[in-house]
Order: structure tokens, then sequence, then C-alpha cells
């Protein structure tokens, strides 16, 4: 009888405790994203990722992801933008990532990519054990010009750096771009890293502070094309 009482306390325990477990994981949708990234995200423009081949790696059970990525070649999947062309090459991609948290499946998130530069607002990260994507809202700077913006990183993580990295950028606001440099309200791009792997890097923390905005000037010169997309060249 006593061994029967303990097989029952023992197995009461484990399942008290396994529930308490899945009741902290943050809930998702049944498209494995939870309700803040649904929210942050306006949902035809969400369609339109998908549509132009934007990789999605939902769930609630993401890898832990810290440091700076360095996507090059950085090169055009698709986009909606009609002067663009497939296998276009823009500048190279710095992604820092930093402050993760599990159980509201938060992170903040910062970019170089050659003249802009652009910190977080709000960042959410899903995916399943390697596998994740970040959707972020940030204030985005080029040539003085500030934008708002949603940006959607997707790859796997390994050891060394990101497997399959691919990125989306879609304008929410340009603030009517008086020089011209940003794209239209609404439109977008899928860029990925052509080589399929993107090193972590020697930056630190944030890739938009001072000391390493320096860093990325000094390996690289940026010079701007014609049709206002950039490239890099080292120095």
């Amino acid at each position: 009888m006593r061994n029967f009482f303990l097989i029952c306390l023992t197995f009461v325990s484990f399942f008290v405790f396994t529930f308490s477990v899945q009741s902290c994981k943050k809930k998702v949708n049944e498209d494995g994203l939870t309700r803040e990234i649904t929210d942050l995200v306006p949902q035809e423009i969400l369609d339109e990722m998908i549509v132009l081949g934007m990789p999605i790696n939902g769930g609630n059970k993401p890898p832990q992801l810290e440091g700076t990525f360095l996507a090059s070649p950085f090169i055009l999947k698709n986009s909606n933008v009609l002067s663009d062309y497939e296998g276009m090459s823009f500048a190279d991609y710095y992604a820092t990532f930093y402050d993760q948290n599990n159980k509201d499946l938060s992170i903040k998130y910062s970019y170089i990519n050659g003249p802009e530069s652009g910190e977080g607002l709000g960042g959410y990260i899903v995916g399943d054990k390697n596998t994740f994507s970040i959707f972020a809202e940030l204030t985005a700077t080029a040539y003085g010009e500030e934008v708002s913006m949603v940006h959607v990183i997707s790859g796997t993580i390994e050891d060394d750096g990101i497997k399959d990295l691919f990125f989306a950028n879609f304008m929410l606001d340009n603030n009517d771009n008086p020089n011209g440099y940003w794209i239209a309200n609404g439109q977008g791009r899928i860029i990925y890293d052509s080589d399929g792997f993107s090193p972590k890097t020697g930056v630190s923390k944030s890739a938009t502070d001072k000391q390493s905005i320096s860093f990325v000037k000094h390996h690289f010169h940026i010079l701007r094309t014609d049709d206002v997309h950039v490239k890099q060249t080292r120095k």
C-alpha cells in the first residue's frame, strides 16, 4: 500500500511539474507565431513576405541567439519593387541580437547595412530547436533620413554562425522619402546570404553604437550607385 501511495505521489508530482513547465511557455498561434508578432506585423505585409519566398520558422522553443552576424554576399531573392531584379547585390549586412527573454519570447535587435543603421523598437523571436525567426519594428536612418520599418530574420543557428540566413525588410512609413533613397510604404525585399553561412563577428553588443559603426566603416568603403542601391568594397 505504501509503495502504491508513493507511485501515485510521484505520478502526480510529475504531472504538476510538466503542466507548470508547459504553462510557462509562451503560447503561439496555429501559424507558430505569437500574438505580439501578429499585432506588430500587419497581416498584408506578412502575407506578402510569404508570397515573395520568405521562410518563417514558428514555434515557442527558439534557440538562444546572441552576438553580431555578418551576411555576405547579400543578394536579392525577391521583391515587390518594380525596379529590382533577382540577384541584385546589396551592402554587407550586420545583425546584432541581445537580451533574449524566452519567457515572453522577446529579443533586442540592431543592424548596419551600408549607409543604413537601425535599432529595434520591439523584437520577438519564435522557432524550434535550432531554427528561428525574429520579427522587429525599428527606426532606421540613412543619409539623415529616418523611417519606420519591419524586419524579419530567419535561419538556423550553429556554433559559429547562422546557416541559411534570410532577411525581409518592409517599409511602414518612409516619411515622404525626400531624397529618394528609401522604398515606398508597403514595399519590401527578401534578401539572403548567398553563400549559405553568416559567421559570428567581433562587433560588440549593439551594432548601432559608435564603436561598432567605426569598426564597419574602417573595414569597408561605402559607394552609392545611380539606382540608390549600395555596395561595399574593401579599402
